[in-house]
């Protein structure tokens, strides 16, 4: 009768829990201040694609109709009506397949999730939203095992894929794993003996035996790990990450308890076994003792589930501090306090490392004296350092029962004990990277022994400091990368900018006023083309239409970099080297810019000057031999394409050298320098007049004719205007110390001329063929055109 009440009051909060549940969800404000770009991002994605366990009750699991229900998807519901999205779930994926979709980026979110190193490498986690302790489960027969040490080398059942997976093998390498799809398989291998042990999530677990008719299973210990349920993002996703992190912030204590209420706040009620009353019902005296003993055990169980629902309370307190991002002293104080008021016979401190882990710096403990928390200021963590000192230092809990006997507090006995304390377990506080932050510690007024509940406390309250101080540590270096990010875009010389699709620029640092003297209001919703020349323009445009081309082809471009001339406020010119990279959205189309530009005008002018020296002639500023060649072989490699002819021509003055020893050498030049003027006007500009030596000149006519013939034709034409011009009158300016006067000289040119096409030989063939042909030109009484002929 009193089952049959009992189940029936059960039955009814359990049916109503759900509607109060809602009504709370229902009624609360959708507000979450979102930056713009976060706004815009969720504009860009009006669905979400969401990861979830098919069978991981009451967080996530599918029900008979094929519709996804529990904790995490009533908080995606919620989330839904905050941002105004849609969260398309996917199905038929098992937990494993999930994970890969999130390492790969396809799929934006995944509820759920405990951080692990492993996954670290591939997500981005939300802070916890739920935390729950994860249990050992055995059949109910013989002792109890207590603690994950007591199953070495013995068979234990756990889900793949799931963080107790990777823990249990990292850290318990001779527990042998046993694998299975989900919890109910991995429960059903405890009941049918192909595992000695479960260990997995408290609250999952209670659901499981609840609903499954597995009462006979018995909760037998606890483990150093706790589920904390987080969301997982894409490493791609830091907009999306920072957006649900922010949303989750808005979250009232009263909707995060309404959830938590209609799936985790229900209670497993044992029964009486069937087989148990058969078997003792003979006997009054054994039915009464069966009777007492399972109303022990369900008052022990209830009183065991209080503290832990006390707890979560608790914890769901401070990590609201967390969210609201108070000051890490104040949160880590209220742990400590929240502890203390929970626990009145016990004083709690938190002391937190240097940045080099070598010493306490700072000390949270308010109820202890002020001249003990400045006694442990400073102190050297090491082995034999009190407990929190040998703590730190071995990276593992210490109990000290007895301070006054105990050699780690040798040195620190006599302020201890004057301060009333006697018995001191200290905890390390762990990061993500198993790097110690500092230490949990309780004291107690005389000697004591921690109980399981104990451990479990110390361990839970470390783990909940450990939060604290990661996000304050987070943000405080978001902070100092805010700063010098500020410092990088507003004090370096370079500019920074970024554009959209459009090239509309969306950004542009202040050091572009300081570049071209335009101030950033007057940059910004302009075209990038009105920062450049035409030429700058039109190198732009080349240069997206290879990208365009190139990404048609399914290959995607990066870095570009490319130098063109800017227009400055006050009309100079400027050479600017541009370095541009695409944005692109997840899937890899193209949304916009963003790059730096930096002057390079006076690198620019020492390449000319470089360029000028190596390949053209100081005197005449005509190509020498090395550009040349150069020009030779393009051209010849030309001749292949158009299958045209083209000319070689070799110059030679006649009597140039009775002007340089009447006259001297500086006359000379004069004379070359107007010789190299007249051969330019007397060819295209397509056509290569190049300084040989001396006074020797060679010229090339580009792709002249497809036919021999024409091309000759058109050479002769072209050498007897260079002949006539050469040999016209030269007026020579010769300066003086009084005033210059001027030489009246005459030149003539001997000219060899070599018509070919692409299949008459090497540059060095070419030259020495023309040149052969000039030689011929000045034995036939130089002033003379002489054609190279083969068989002459």
């Amino acid at each position: 009768m009193i089952k049959v009440l009992l189940s029936s009051i059960l039955l009814f909060l359990m049916a109503s829990v759900p509607l109060f549940a809602l009504s709370d969800l229902t009624s609360q404000p959708n507000i979450v201040a979102l930056s713009e770009t976060e706004k815009a991002w969720l504009r860009e994605h009006p669905t979400i694609k969401v990861g979830m366990d098919s069978a991981y009750a009451p967080y996530e699991w599918m029900n008979q109709n094929g519709t996804y229900v529990g904790m995490a998807v009533d908080y995606l519901h919620l989330l839904e009506r905050k941002l105004g999205v849609h969260f398309e779930i996917i199905k038929g994926k098992s937990w494993s397949q999930i994970i890969e979709m999130g390492k790969k980026g396809e799929i934006d979110m995944i509820t759920s999730i405990v951080q692990t190193p492993e996954r670290l490498k591939y997500f981005t986690f939300s802070d916890p939203y739920r935390e729950t302790q994860t249990m050992i489960v055995d059949k109910g027969e013989g002792a109890f095992i207590g603690s994950l040490e007591h199953l070495t080398h013995k068979r234990v059942a756990v889900e793949k894929g799931y963080f107790t997976q990777e823990a249990l093998a990292k850290k318990y390498s001779t527990i042998q794993l046993v694998l299975a799809n989900n919890i109910l398989e991995a429960l059903t291998f405890v009941m049918e003996g192909k595992a000695d042990a479960y260990v997995g999530d408290l609250s999952a677990i209670n659901y499981a035996i609840k609903n499954n008719g597995l009462e006979t299973l018995r909760f037998s210990g606890h483990t150093e790990f706790s589920s904390q349920h987080r969301f997982a993002f894409p490493k791609s996703h830091t907009e999306f990450a920072s957006i649900i992190t922010k949303a989750m912030a808005s979250i009232s204590k009263e909707e995060s308890d309404a959830i938590f209420n209609r799936w985790l706040g229900m209670r497993i009620e044992r029964g009486i076994r069937a087989e148990t009353l058969i078997k003792y019902s003979a006997g009054v005296v054994c039915l009464f003792l069966l009777f007492g003993y399972w109303y022990y055990r369900l008052h022990c169980e209830i009183k065991y589930r209080k503290a832990v629902e006390l707890r979560e309370c608790r914890r769901n307190s401070v990590l609201e501090m967390i969210a609201k991002m108070l000051p890490l002293p104040v949160i880590l104080e209220s742990i400590v306090k929240e502890v203390e008021e929970q626990n009145p016979h016990m004083i709690c401190s938190i002391l937190l490392l240097d940045e080099e882990k070598k010493y306490f710096c700072d000390i949270i403990g308010p109820s202890l004296p002020d001249f003990y928390n400045e006694a442990i200021k400073g102190v050297l963590i090491g082995e034999s350092v009190g407990s929190c000192g040998t703590a730190a230092y071995r990276k593992e809990r210490v109990i000290v029962e007895n301070i006054a006997t105990h050699p780690y507090w040798e040195a620190y006995k006599e302020v201890a004990l004057r301060a009333g304390v006697q018995s001191c377990w200290s905890e390390p506080i762990f990061a993500s990277d198993e790097t110690v932050l500092g230490t949990f510690a309780i004291y107690h007024a005389k000697p004591q022994t921690p109980s399981l509940a104990d451990n479990m406390l110390i361990e839970q309250s470390a783990n909940l400091a450990r939060i604290a101080i990661e996000k304050s540590r987070v943000a405080t270096q978001l902070k100092a990368s805010e700063e010098l990010y500020r410092h990088l875009t507003e004090e370096v010389s370079d500019v920074i900018w970024k554009t959209n699709r459009d090239l509309i620029i969306t950004y542009i640092s202040p050091s572009d006023e300081h570049l071209r003297g335009y101030e950033a209001s007057e940059v910004i919703g302009h075209h990038v083309f009105e920062m450049f020349t035409q030429e700058g323009i039109s190198i732009i445009l080349d240069n997206m239409k290879r990208r365009a081309e190139a990404e048609k082809n399914g290959i995607r471009t990066n870095f570009a970099t490319y130098e063109v001339q800017h227009q400055c406020k006050d009309g100079k010119l400027i050479w600017g080297e541009i370095i541009s990279k695409p944005e692109r959205n997840e899937k890899g189309e193209i949304t916009g810019y963003h790059g730096i530009t930096r002057e390079v005008s006076e690198r620019k002018a020492m390449q000319d000057r470089v360029q000028q020296l190596a390949f053209y002639d100081p005197l005449t500023k005509l190509p020498n031999r090395l550009l040349l060649k150069e020009r030779l072989n393009h051209v010849m490699y030309e001749m292949k394409r158009t299958k045209k002819y083209s000319a070689l021509f070799f110059i030679d003055l006649d009597n140039f050298k009775s002007l340089n020893d009447t006259q001297g050498h500086s006359v000379g030049d004069i004379l070359l320098c107007q010789v190299a003027d007249r051969l330019m006007r007397c060819v295209r500009e397509v056509d290569t007049v190049a300084r040989f030596g001396g006074d020797e000149f060679v010229v090339i006519l580009d792709a002249l004719h497809e036919d021999k013939e024409s091309s000759t034709k058109q050479a002769q034409t072209i050498a007897e205007k260079m002949r006539l011009s050469v040999s016209a009158l030269y007026l020579l300016s010769i300066p003086g110390e009084e005033n210059e006067h001027v030489v009246e000289h005459r030149c003539t040119a001997s000219i060899g001329v070599l018509v070919f096409n692409s299949e008459e030989g090497s540059q060095d063939d070419l030259l020495k063929r023309a040149d052969t042909a000039m030689y011929n030109a000045k034995e036939a009484g130089r002033d003379q055109i002489c054609f190279y002929d083969r068989e002459t």
